[in-house]
């Protein structure tokens, strides 16, 4: 299923990170995994409890294309080197997070690029997931599925929350839980057969970690079956 690298090539060229990641990509590599989850974090705040959210970096106009260049070339050397399909994790906090911005990536990458396609980030950051796993379909090649509470969101948006604080007060929630209409988001990949995985940042204190997972699962297989990719 992969874990996450966390690039820096706003900051470093192809070649570092590709020497910076080699000890993860061999893990993968061996342990027979077939994506390579990577999101750009040399300026990202997600990990920041201090920093609220609108603090986020935003890439200029023209940072863009040297950015999807080298997000192109490292995809293309972990599939030639490992044998990984480069997926991107858009994600809160980050430089990619909007809607917008994840078109914008899409745009300047080519197609050995793959979109890891969250729906908790997605609606929290103000994309329709069902659009982008429909204009995106042919490139999607993770999916992670985790839920939003959208009384939290809102309020987490107009307080200025950091991210840290948003999930500790529960914006997060397994899938069927929370706003998200997933039968809507599946029907838009047809023929998908990668990964679809459970996911809820939660306080366990708060939410009992093994009762979340098997709700989570039962309702993402229940939806899974009625989009027809069961």
């Amino acid at each position: 299923m992969s874990g996450w690298w966390s690039t820096e090539l706003l900051v470093r060229d192809v070649d570092a990170e590709l020497a910076a990641a080699q000890a993860h990509a061999t893990l993968l590599s061996e342990m027979g995994c077939s994506v390579f989850i990577a999101a750009e974090t040399s300026n990202a705040i997600h990990s920041n409890r201090a920093v609220p959210l609108s603090a986020r970096p935003v890439l200029a106009k023209d940072d863009w294309a040297r950015f999807g260049e080298r997000y192109t070339a490292l995809a293309a050397a972990l599939r030639a080197e490992y044998g990984l399909q480069l997926v991107y994790h858009h994600h809160m906090g980050t430089c990619v997070q909007t809607e917008a911005e994840i078109d914008r990536f899409m745009a300047v990458t080519g197609d050995g690029v793959q979109l890891l396609l969250d729906t908790g980030h997605a609606t929290w950051g103000g994309a329709d997931p069902a659009r982008l796993a429909r204009h995106y379909r042919d490139r999607i090649g993770h999916v992670h599925c985790k839920d939003v509470r959208e009384d939290v969101m809102w309020r987490a948006n107009r307080e200025d929350w950091s991210f840290l604080d948003s999930v500790l007060e529960g914006v997060y929630t397994v899938p069927g839980d929370g706003m998200i209409d997933y039968v809507r988001v599946l029907k838009e990949l047809p023929g998908y057969s990668g990964w679809v995985v459970v996911e809820a940042e939660q306080d366990p204190e708060k939410a009992e970690p093994a009762a979340y997972a098997r709700l989570g699962h039962a309702n993402l297989t229940r939806f899974l079956s009625e989009a027809g990719l069961s």
